[in-house]
């Protein structure tokens, strides 16, 4: 069996920061295994977003931590 391709993503203290404050406001970015690949799914409250396009592992992971900073960076000013 072939050995799983280690998937290296840097995360900074913003982007941790930015993941605390959106779970703290029932915020939640997750994947979605589908047979063709990964979704990435927002559930903002209740309401449930899913993406239409499929990811691999890594890119599913950045695509998690981008909309962590862009939901932070939209609602946190209001």
């Amino acid at each position: 069996m072939p050995k799983k391709k280690k998937i290296n993503i840097v995360v900074t203290e913003k982007d941790q920061k930015a993941m605390q404050w959106c779970l703290q406001n029932d915020i939640k970015v997750g994947v979605l295994p589908t047979k063709k690949g990964l979704k990435v799914e927002i559930d903002e409250r209740g309401k449930k977003i899913i993406s239409p396009e499929t990811y691999s592992q890594e890119d599913a992971q950045k695509k998690c931590w981008e909309l962590y900073l862009y939901l932070y960076n939209k609602y946190w000013k209001l």
